[in-house]
């Protein structure tokens, strides 16, 4: 196993490394892109998993204190490609199994059938998955200012007043959340525009090179989903309700409530407004962790979030296609 998720110290070098390690050991299935660059010049890195023709896209790590998803977004990307690459040879030792003992074999039947659900997925799609879209506030929520380089950057951070492990934003203070142009996008201070960052420019630029059946993107916290969207027609929210009610089958996650697509007195601008509105195709937020989880983030919530999201993706896919 190459991500590791009992590794306290998850920095964005430790991610790079794994990133390209998988796509060394799986080079079959496995593509590592670099698709653009933080304000603090660091990589901003794709995943392609999959040989197929048909896309979904996935990000994680858009707001900088969320440290869980990234480390689990690679967990999963390196759990589809053992049971992608293993399954051919899981099944033909598990029929000498079955025709050489009468012992029981569920467990050994039921991974096997995974395995064989994952080989279609991945002949079917190539799955786009974003690990973390904000590099720098990663490295600020775990090592504080002094991890961003460039010293205009870091003291206009630090000048914002808020505790490292308490940001949201990249390097230069602002939430990438709220930078997406769409109907809802506002305003937050004057000289605000959107689509100003280049993590922003970034996944519109993904949006935009492939395309791709729906958009996955997960942040922290609450063990929810937000399928609702008020700028789009009814038609729409209903296939996105009918998605996001067989996703919470297999979370167990709440489905968030129309009203609550929007926090009162915030502004709209996130990423799944920006894909609903631009491509009309699926494009739903998956919240994990509890709700009372304190930042920093514990990394005891990685192994179960990787738990509760290991077959989201793949239900998606089926789903989408």
């Amino acid at each position: 196993m190459i991500v590791d998720l009992n590794v306290a110290d998850y920095s964005y070098d430790k991610l790079i490394a794994d990133a390209k390690a998988l796509a060394i050991k799986y080079d079959s299935i496995i593509k590592y892109v670099t698709i653009g660059k933080s304000h603090d010049n660091r990589d901003i890195i794709l995943l392609r998993l999959g040989s197929g023709q048909k896309h979904i896209i996935c990000c994680g790590g858009v707001h900088a204190r969320e440290t869980i998803n990234p480390v689990v977004l690679l967990r999963i990307v390196e759990y589809y490609a053992e049971l992608y690459i293993n399954y051919k040879q899981q099944k033909r030792d598990l029929l000498l199994k079955l025709y050489g003992t009468d012992q029981h074999l569920k467990e050994e039947y039921e991974l096997m059938l995974y395995g064989a659900c994952i080989y279609e997925l991945l002949q079917t799609y190539t799955i786009l998955i974003v690990p973390l879209l904000n590099p720098d506030g990663y490295m600020i929520a775990l090592k504080g200012f002094e991890a961003i380089r460039d010293a205009e950057l870091r003291k206009r951070c630090e000048g914002m007043n808020v505790p490292s492990t308490e940001w949201k934003f990249n390097a230069r203070g602002i939430d990438i959340n709220r930078n997406f142009p769409c109907e809802l996008w506002r305003s937050k201070f004057e000289g605000d525009h959107p689509a100003s960052e280049n993590e922003t420019k970034t996944l519109i630029r993904l949006f935009h090179e492939h395309k791709s059946r729906g958009f996955l993107d997960f942040h922290s916290r609450g063990k929810s989903i937000y399928y609702y969207r008020s700028q789009m027609p009814e038609s729409y929210n209903k296939k996105q309700l009918v998605l996001a009610s067989r996703l919470q089958k297999v979370t167990n996650y709440k489905l968030e409530e129309p009203e609550d697509e929007v926090e009162t007195g915030d502004s709209g601008g996130n990423t799944v407004h920006y894909y609903s509105e631009h491509f009309w195709k699926p494009a739903l937020t998956i919240e994990t962790v509890e709700d009372e989880a304190e930042f920093p983030m514990d990394i005891k919530y990685r192994l179960p979030t990787f738990e509760e999201l290991r077959f989201l993706i793949f239900e998606f896919g089926s789903m989408v296609v």
